[in-house]
């Protein structure tokens, strides 16, 4: 699934999510809005969590909280065939990152990463630091 848009409603994302949540063969998800609401950022992170076989996604959001964040990473912990993330979400912080960071070291089939976070400082790349060296599986990443 590939989903292009400026901004979707938290009605529009809700939609989507179940569409994702009534597909378990579904193995890829590119998601490239400016804005999704947290609620919206919910929706979705508590769908994948219904993808058995998702292994790709991509999320590239202009304007995505620390929270939203949050719920994602939190999602992708329970997503077994995880194997590759790629997200260019600027407005996150080291809490954002932070929350990422862990969730990494509980996707066992995680490959690879590729990340581009403006806002993030030197404390939220310790701790994405620290995750990289624990994620067995891990052969890529892309900063």
């Amino acid at each position: 699934i590939s989903l292009r848009c400026r901004e979707i409603s938290d009605e529009g994302m809700k939609s989507f999510s179940e569409a994702i949540r009534h597909s378990p063969a579904l193995q890829n998800i590119s998601l490239d809005c400016e804005t999704i609401s947290d609620d919206g950022m919910k929706y979705f992170s508590e769908a994948i969590r219904h993808a058995p076989a998702l292994q790709n996604i991509s999320l590239d959001c202009e304007k995505i909280s620390d929270d939203a964040m949050k719920s994602f990473a939190d999602a992708i912990q329970h997503v077994p065939a995880l194997q590759n993330i790629s997200f260019s979400c600027p407005e996150i912080s080291d809490e954002g990152m932070k929350s990422f960071s862990e969730a990494i070291r509980h996707a066992p089939a995680l490959q690879k990463i590729s990340l581009d976070c403006e806002r993030t400082s030197d404390d939220g790349l310790k701790s994405l630091s620290e995750s990289i060296r624990l994620a067995q599986a891990l052969q890529s990443v892309k900063l």
